[in-house]
Parts: structure tokens; sequence; C-alpha cells
């Protein structure tokens, strides 16, 4: 059963491959990391943040878990609802702005700084894609980007 929208435009195809679930994530890494001086530079509260060797870290707060690493993660996980993974990335980008010298200064120092982009689907036909404006604004933060794929169904199940 095809779908018209509003605009006359067939989504058919789109909800059947989209994403059930999308969020970009800016995250920065590093041993010594101390997660108020991150806060402090960045002038953004982080979404969750540790430091090395806090127990029960990261998302899940699993006890008995050790950080290996500290981490600063800024989400849009509970900010955006929709699935456009260009408009989760355009959010995070937003809050990074003016903070290029920053970033840069921490990579210097031997910081991992990234962003990771978590894309959740049940269709096999699917993938996330980037504008041109998205990755001129990733490369003016020196910022490396990467998907992080979840595909839940049967690919047989999806072949007609």
């Amino acid at each position: 059963m095809h779908q018209i929208d509003e605009l006359g435009e067939d989504r058919t195809l789109e909800r059947a491959t989209g994403p059930e679930r999308v969020r970009a994530t800016f995250r920065v890494y590093h041993p010594d990391l101390e997660p108020e001086k991150i806060t402090e530079l960045l002038e953004i509260s982080p979404s969750v943040a540790w430091r090395c060797g806090d127990d029960a870290y990261g998302w899940r707060k699993r006890p008995g878990h050790k950080a290996p690493s500290g981490g600063w993660l800024l989400s849009s996980r509970t900010v955006i609802r929709g699935n456009n993974a260009i408009t989760h990335i355009d959010w995070l980008l937003d809050q990074l702005i003016g903070k290029a010298g920053t970033i840069k200064e921490l990579q210097d120092k031997g910081f991992m700084i990234d962003v990771v982009v978590g894309w959740h689907a049940s269709s096999w036909n699917t993938t996330p894609a980037l504008t041109p404006d998205i990755m001129r604004r990733l490369g003016k933060l020196s910022l490396p980007i990467w998907f992080d794929v979840y595909l839940f169904g049967s690919e047989e199940g999806e072949l007609i």
C-alpha cells in the first residue's frame, strides 16, 4: 500500500527502508580526562561523562565495569525526536559553533574526538548519507564521523 503525503510524494519506500532510531554523539576520550574541565572548555554540559577508572560508566552504567578511559559525550538522543540523521548531526554541530579552536587544542594534546551516528534499522536496504554542508561543517571542526549501524531485520524476509 502506497501512502502519499501532503506534497503528493510517495513516502512508502522511505518508511520501509528508514531507521527506527537515530542519534548523533560528539565524543571526547582521554585517560586523563577530567569531565568538569572539558565542560568548562567547551562551555557545554555533557549528556554523560566519567573519569578513567570510574565504576559503572557510560550510558548503561553496568556496575563492576571500570572505565578504561575518561569520556565526555554530548548526544542528540534525548533532544531530537525524529529519525533523520542529518537533523541529529546538524543539532550536534550547532552546539559546537565557535569551538573549533578548543577542539583542535584538545586533539593536539592527544584527546580522541569524533562524531558517531547510531543507526538502528530493521531493513537491510538502508543507509545514512551525508550532505555537502554537513561534510564542510565536520571538516571545519576537524571531526571524523562514523556510523554505528545495527540492522535487525531478516534479509530473506525483506526480499519480495
